[in-house]
């Protein structure tokens, strides 16, 4: 019955997404205060590299810097045509516990053929323990924009 259930929810899932909608998604080391390369493809959009900012983690212990735990994520459209992009970036400690999560994506525009966009995934609410995370899973779906 579970099988089922989780087959339809999964069917449902890409029957919702556009037909020229592309899916990526992939689990990563976590490697905070540094960028790391990636250059993974998803249809026409490659996303580059991905920067983890913790700035209230830096250093020996827990310091009170003021600042927003993000990370930094730059894509490029290699296709012919304009794309929306929605993002997703989900935390783990080495346990598999979720330790943070976060979406963004394109607000009112597009990424146009040729353009590199930056987008910025904010891990604003579930944060206390983003220090201890392991790895990470990277989601992109993109849409073209109409």
């Amino acid at each position: 019955m579970l099988r089922r259930i989780l087959l339809i929810l999964f069917v449902g899932l890409f029957a919702a997404l556009p037909l020229n909608a592309e899916f990526f998604s992939k689990r990563f080391d976590f490697q905070q205060e540094r960028w790391i390369r990636l250059d993974e493809k998803a249809g026409s959009m490659v996303i580059e590299d991905i920067k983890f900012e913790f700035p209230s983690f830096i250093g020996p212990k827990r310091l009170d810097i003021r600042g927003r735990n993000q990370a930094v994520i730059h894509v490029k459209n290699y296709g012919e045509e304009a794309v929306r992009v929605h993002l997703a970036v989900a935390l783990f400690d080495a346990r598999g516990n979720l330790v943070g999560c976060g979406t963004t994506g394109s607000k009112l525009g597009s990424t146009k053929p040729g353009e590199e966009e930056t987008f910025f995934v904010g891990f604003d609410y579930v944060n206390s323990k983003l220090a201890t995370a392991q790895y990470y899973y990277l989601t992109l779906e993109t849409e073209p924009a109409r």
